[in-house]
């Protein structure tokens, strides 16, 4: 018969082997795990890649398995592999990230980022900002943009030209006011003296309204140097908008001519996704 003692550590000698057997499967399952990774990188079959790493593997395993970016190096090789296979015509601008990857359409003499591959979804994707240009210019916004700083730019200067006429104008006829206030001053006497200061009231009130024409209109001609900043302003303003209508423009020719189109290019783009998932696969 076993003593208590006995009993006991008999026990928990079947207790930490039931551990030890529960801690082996563990890691004999992770052990499995890893290899059915390893081989399905080696085997490029990269839907299982992409299972196998973010769905099955702990947190920890995927840290330490990606300490050098490992991972992210692999997955965004063979992005990168497969880009340059099935859209031979994009080019890497740079690497933002171990896993973002920033391309453009062709070379052309502004080259730009159009798209960011991020390689831990995957996913291929059109920037925002660039997608709102093209959208601006199958819409004509450029165009009416355009024609609106044309004339605004038009109106400041026929309304300098205007502004300086109407002031030669203005100050001719102020002049001539003035003098005329003067001899009625040098005529007025005690005897006509009601008269010639109604008279003078007039000549200030004609001298008010032409000094008021004549403020409205200054500001146009009077400060050369803030008219010069202005027409500066309006034609840089062109010259940025005719810039960003001109490689959006061209860069929708590129489009057209490597995919038929934007709604083309996007269907392109999500099948390119399916495809680079569907690699390797038996």
């Amino acid at each position: 018969m076993e003593t208590p003692e006995k009993k006991e550590e008999h026990q928990t000698d079947t207790s930490f082997d039931s551990v030890k057997e529960s801690a082996s499967g563990v890691l004999g399952g992770l052990m499995g795990q890893i290899k059915q990774l390893e081989e399905a990188m080696a085997a490029e079959r990269m839907g299982d890649v992409y299972r196998i790493y973010w769905k099955e593997l702990p947190a920890s395993i995927q840290q330490s398995s990606n300490m050098n970016h490992e991972i992210d190096n692999y997955l965004t090789s063979k992005l990168d592999q497969e880009i340059q296979r099935a859209f031979p015509f994009m080019i890497m601008r740079e690497v933002v990230s171990p896993v973002l990857m920033n391309y453009q359409i062709g070379s052309y003499y502004r080259d730009r980022t159009v798209l960011q591959v991020d390689a831990t979804q995957p996913t291929i994707r059109i920037l925002p900002e660039i997608r709102d240009q093209w959208k601006r210019v199958m819409a004509g916004d450029y165009k009416a943009q355009l024609a609106e700083l044309q004339d605004q730019q038009d109106n400041f200067d026929a309304k300098t030209i205007a502004a300086q006429s109407e002031l030669r104008d203005l100050d001719s006829k102020i002049a001539q006011e003035e003098k005329k206030k003067a001899e009625l001053e040098e005529t007025k006497t005690f005897m006509n003296r009601k008269k010639i200061e109604e008279e003078v009231e007039e000549v200030e009130a004609r001298l008010k309204d032409l000094k008021k024409q004549r403020s409205q209109w200054a500001p146009f001609v009077g400060n050369q140097l803030s008219g010069e900043s202005q027409k500066i302003e309006l034609a840089n303003k062109m010259h940025g908008l005719a810039l960003e209508q001109a490689i959006a423009l061209k860069e929708l020719r590129l489009i057209n001519k490597r995919f038929g189109g934007l709604d083309e290019m996007d269907a392109a783009l999500d099948q390119f996704i399916v495809d680079f998932l569907n690699k390797g696969a038996e």
